[in-house]
């Protein structure tokens, strides 16, 4: 299994699209905080990036994970249950974490709901400062950010 990690274009919408689509009602909740079906216009802007840049896990042609990282350094990430343990959220994130640091943004977090056990676990691993508040997990990392002296 050979897991490519690359940035969508506008094209990839559709199997953006078929990605959230094959999500159960557990994954959506802890994806959305509710249970919430993604339209193919909202999967059309997920590829578009006009504010973000999003980032997606193939495997064999098969998109199977998606990372979207926000202007503001905020980022969100999804794995398809079937590829779930195999080191892909790792990479997606990573990647945020790599073009967080080309765009010059101090500061990546993201937010998730406390039981979304996999999501911490994975965070502590990368060395995300992690916040409990209720139900809710905010994990920020700072990145020290590149600089080319002229």
């Amino acid at each position: 299994m050979s897991t490519t990690i690359r940035k969508a274009r506008e094209e990839d919408w559709r199997k953006i699209y078929e990605l959230y689509a094959s999500l159960d009602e557990e994954d959506l909740y802890l994806r959305f905080f509710h249970f919430y079906r993604m339209s193919e216009e909202e999967a059309k802007e997920l590829a578009k990036g006009k504010d973000h840049v999003t980032f997606l896990a193939e495997v064999d042609g098969k998109v199977v994970g998606e990372a979207t990282l926000y202007n503001n350094g905020e980022f969100s990430l999804v794995v398809d249950r079937g590829y779930r343990g195999r080191g892909i959220g790792t990479l997606l994130v990573r990647r945020v974490i790599e073009e967080a640091r080309a765009m010059g943004i101090e500061l990546v977090k993201f937010y998730t709901l406390s039981e979304n056990y996999p999501m911490v676990v994975l965070a502590k691993k990368l060395g995300f400062f992690l916040s409990f508040n209720e139900d809710e997990v905010k994990g920020e990392l700072k990145l020290k950010v590149l600089c080319v002296n002229s």
